[in-house]
């Protein structure tokens, strides 16, 4: 856990970071296959004061897929999930790690 977590407290530190991001060449041996292929990732926002239910955090995920930012493409999965914590929420050092 943890490998390859990338932090970002400005929108500009993301640009930043994309004009550095790492390209990976395609494994196929196909010369026209072989055009730089973006790696994939996932993006998330830490809400500082979450919305909680019944005193305990949650999260609900859905998956999108950009395929074009000019026009702007995105493909939902209609199937996500949601996830519940089992411990009241507490902002202490002590839960930090929870």
């Amino acid at each position: 856990q943890g490998k390859g977590i990338f932090l970002f407290n400005k929108l500009s530190q993301i640009s930043d970071w994309k004009k550095d991001s790492r390209w990976k060449p395609s494994a196929s041996r196909d010369p026209q296959e072989q055009a730089p292929q973006a790696e994939t990732y996932v993006v998330q926002k830490y809400l500082e004061n979450p919305l909680l239910i019944g005193g305990k955090k949650f999260d609900l995920r859905i998956y999108a897929l950009v395929t074009s930012y000019s026009p702007l493409t995105v493909y939902l999965y209609r199937s996500g999930f949601a996830r519940f914590s089992n411990s009241r929420y507490q902002i202490t050092k002590n839960t930090l790690t929870d």
